[in-house]
């Protein structure tokens, strides 16, 4: 299992949606292969009312993996935050995946980020001896 997947799972142990927005647009192929059991993928592309239909209408007990290749955005345009801000919202980037490892929420991100030179460091020093 991929380290996405795996991360993935352990947001579905506790959240019936997860987002994804790949902001640079460069993991599109590991969505559309991505296979989580009892997970329905939706891909956002200017359908943002089919989609809240369906999650909060006709599946509301089905958990969803929600997708948008590009970044995620701004409040005032995003027509599914009420949702995002109900669940959680799954990132690719370093910090994140600090995060999933450690099995932290995304409101640790601006700590783990305040100290990720030093965590550089230390990851760099730690391969550098083996």
């Amino acid at each position: 299992m991929s380290n996405i997947a795996s991360a993935l799972n352990r947001l579905f142990g506790k959240h019936r949606v997860v987002f994804w927005y790949d902001d640079k647009q460069e993991l599109r192929s590991e969505f559309e292969a991505l296979e989580l059991t009892n997970v329905e993928k939706l891909e956002i592309v200017d359908n943002e009312f089919v989609i809240k239909h369906r999650v909060l209408r006709e599946s509301h007990k089905q958990q969803f993996l929600i997708y948008k290749e590009g970044k995620q955005p701004e409040h005032l345009q995003n027509w599914l935050l009420d949702i995002e801000l109900a669940h959680t919202t799954f990132r690719t980037d370093q910090v994140a995946i600090w995060l999933s490892d450690l099995e932290l929420p995304n409101e640790f991100s601006e700590v783990v980020e305040e100290h990720s030179a030093l965590a550089l460091w230390f990851e760099w020093l730690f391969m550098a001896a083996a």
